[in-house]
């Protein structure tokens, strides 16, 4: 995580679906990361890091990203997990 942020903060809103949400009781959270951090460094404080190896999709204001992309301010990230089925 980058530490040219100095103290300062961005807000976001994460998006959670199907076993995610359920494993994380909601799903939408409001969220503030020092400037500067990635969609990684968020994943990794959400404890789902090890997720985004294993199939899950991240979207960044609606387009999927890498999780390395730094997250801007008042920006919108959805994490998607693989869906499974018949």
């Amino acid at each position: 995580m980058s530490t040219a942020g100095n103290g300062r903060a961005v807000k976001f809103t994460v998006r959670l679906f199907g076993p995610l949400a359920d494993k994380l009781g909601t799903k939408t959270l409001e969220f503030p990361l020092q400037v500067g951090s990635t969609i990684q460094d968020l994943a990794e404080r959400l404890q789902i890091a090890e997720m985004l190896d294993n199939g899950m999709k991240v979207a960044l204001n609606g387009e999927f990203c890498s999780p390395d992309v730094e997250i801007p301010d008042a920006s919108e990230i959805a994490f998607l997990p693989p869906v499974s089925g018949g």
